[in-house]
């Protein structure tokens, strides 16, 4: 398998902004991209900031082993944390579909999530010794408030067509690799003022 570029999922997502108009719409697809980044590169504290995310998130999670709902700051960087214990939060979002309005945006595409062995969850087969991509498509809704600020996320993961890939340490993307080639790309959000003209 030919190495993946952790960076072009952003293009994807640069390359869709310049489609937009609505100041709203913008400031919700930036924080989007900038959630993306931070979650990642492994820094889940700086997406639940006041000008982010909205004082009290509700994700919900379904998939094919189990649905999960989570509530509140707390339980959810639990949540992150637990994918950071298993070496988990490096991903590449592939052939990404997305669509805004002024509610929230959502998105379809296939996630490539890279892990050892040693942290590829038990109801799949790995070895402990060998690193994996687990590539699934998955669908998303994530509303907005109308500050632009996160209000939660809802993700379908489709079990039809998954598959945990083995792969050789050249096309394996590490923790230290996502932040070198990502955190440069980050950016800060537009002003809240510019939403008076939406």
């Amino acid at each position: 398998m030919t190495k993946l570029d952790i960076t072009s999922q952003f293009r994807g997502i640069d390359a869709f902004l310049a489609t937009l108009d609505k100041p709203l719409h913008r400031r919700i697809i930036e924080n989007y991209r900038r959630h993306a980044i931070f979650e990642i590169t492994g820094h889940k504290d700086k997406i639940f900031t006041p000008e982010m995310t909205v004082e009290h998130p509700v994700y919900l999670f379904n998939g094919p082993v189990a649905c999960l709902r989570l509530e509140g700051t707390e339980e959810i960087l639990g949540y992150y944390s637990s994918l950071q214990q298993r070496q988990a939060t490096v991903m590449v979002i592939a052939d990404e579909k997305l669509a805004v309005a002024d509610w929230g945006f959502a998105s379809e595409a296939v996630f490539h999530s890279y892990m050892p062995g040693s942290c590829v969850p038990a109801w799949m087969t790995a070895d402990p010794d060998k690193l994996y991509i687990y590539r699934q498509a998955t669908a998303m809704v994530w509303p907005y408030d109308d500050r632009g600020r996160l209000i939660g996320e809802h993700v379908y993961r489709h079990s039809d067509g998954a598959e945990l890939i083995e792969i050789g340490p050249d096309d394996f993307i590490t923790l230290d690799e996502a932040r070198e080639k990502l955190l440069p790309l980050q950016r800060e959000l537009p002003p809240l003022d510019l939403l008076s003209a939406r």
